[in-house]
This record gives structure tokens, sequence and C-alpha cells, in this order.
């Protein structure tokens, strides 16, 4: 049994899937592929290596590189695949190209909020989409430099816009604040 939501944010393809020994084929992706593990353990083979992927594990695959795995038969598995460009994730970082230096980053809580915004993306409401998707860009800013990448400051949207952001967002609590606006304000990228 298996159940797959699927959503566009932005740029960013969103899979969201429950299923049970769910296995891959060796393949791979012309995109970066972000996966976050929630529940029950991953088996990943990645360019010629072999390692398990368990519950609030992040993997990392960059374009091109020969992946597969999967959960054992009849094991639980659930977990939230991201997709992008290298372009649009360098773009929207504020980097002239992104590569992942490390395949496996064990981080539950950031996997959590992760899985809290691929969510958000399946929802009917244009004004929650937005908010989730500048979220994405956050946590993956975050993501991109557990993987090993350095990732300017900005990018990382610092305590204080994030700060000013909620500020802004409050104040306009009875009206729609469009994310180009909102980063225009801040002196930042959609």
């Amino acid at each position: 049994m298996s159940t797959l939501q699927h959503a566009w944010l932005g740029n960013y393809e969103i899979n969201s899937v429950h299923c049970t020994g769910l296995t891959f084929a060796r393949h791979s992706h012309d995109e970066c592929v972000i996966g976050v593990n929630l529940v029950g353990e991953e088996k990943v083979w990645l360019d010629r290596q072999e390692f398990a992927a368990g519950p609030g594990s992040i993997t990392l695959y960059n374009p091109g590189q020969i992946q597969g795995g999967g959960a054992a038969d009849g094991a639980p598995w659930q977990f939230v695949s991201l997709y992008v460009s290298a372009n649009q994730l360098a773009c929207d970082l504020g980097l002239a190209h992104v590569e992942f230096d490390r395949s496996l980053c064990f981080q539950p809580d950031l996997a959590r909020r992760l899985a809290v915004v691929a969510k958000g993306a399946s929802s009917g409401d244009a004004r929650v989409r937005e908010l989730n998707e500048d979220a994405l860009v956050v946590l993956l800013g975050e993501v991109v430099s557990l993987s090993g990448v350095r990732v300017p400051a900005s990018a990382t949207a610092g305590k204080s816009l994030i700060g000013r952001a909620q500020e802004m967002l409050a104040e306009q609590l009875h009206q729609s604040l469009p994310l180009d606006h909102l980063g225009e304000a801040l002196g930042l990228s959609k």
C-alpha cells in the first residue's frame, strides 16, 4: 500500500510518500534531490556506497549521481522528497553554484520542519503556499550549510531578517502581502 501527495512550491517539486517496502532501482536525476526520512529506515545505494537513513535523516543527491535503495519488504516508510535544479537552488540561496559535499545528515528537528513545509505546499490557500515557499528557502539554506557548502549570511535569512519579516506580516494580517514586496522591503530576492 502506498499514498503519494505531489505539489509544486514555486520552482520546487515536493513528493510526500507513505508506503510499505518500496524500493527504487538504480537511477539518477537531472536536479538536486533532498530526501527527508520520517518513519522507517531506508537503505541507500549512492555512487557505489551503501548506508542507512533512519527517521530524522536528510539525504542529499547531486544531479547525475547514481542512486537506488528503499525500505525492506513489508517495512513501513514515510518520506518527503524535494526536487530542484542546482541552478535554481543556487540562485535562491545567493550562491554561484551548489554541490552537496555530504550525502547524509541526521537532523530530526530540521527534517520535521521540512515535512511541515511540504504539507503546507499542498494547501489550497495561495497565501499558505507562499509562506511555505519562503520557509522552504530558509530551511534549504540550513540543509545546504549542513552538507558542507558555505552559504552567505543573507541566504540563511539571519534572525534579524526573519524578525523583520514576521513584523511586516503581522502588520499586514488584514491583507495579503505579496512575496515580491516582502523581499523588496528586506532587500532580498523572492
